[in-house]
């Protein structure tokens, strides 16, 4: 989680680094900014991608001993498959975008009291 709040990469999160990763939460806070820290939860190595297996990692802590791992990397696949438009076996913000573009990111990442 320090990752996801760690802007500059320092190991540690500062007060400034704090008070940004909640802003994506406020009501305030533009679907762009709660795009991109979604995005974060997926790009452990935070190079610009979410590759298949840092999505199962994701993956894996979200749904825990309820599927096999074998039943997870065939959603995996899928999923890559799916918003992969560049066929390049990752998925960019770009298309990570498109693929949640559907959704409701805005209103489901936003704290009513914040």
């Amino acid at each position: 989680m320090i990752a996801i709040f760690d802007e500059d990469g320092g190991g540690d999160v500062d007060f400034q680094e704090f008070v940004s990763g909640l802003s994506a939460f406020s009501s305030k806070g533009n679907k762009e900014q709660k795009l991109q820290f979604a995005f974060k939860v997926y790009d452990i190595d935070r190079d610009g991608y979410i590759s298949n297996g840092e999505l199962f990692i994701v993956l894996k802590m979200m749904v825990g001993s309820n599927l096999k791992d074998q039943q997870l990397q065939q959603i995996v696949d899928k999923t890559i498959m799916e918003a992969d438009l560049d066929n390049d076996g990752k998925i960019s913000f770009e298309e990570f975008t498109k693929m949640v573009e559907n959704t409701d990111v805005s209103m489901s990442m936003t704290l009513d009291q914040f």
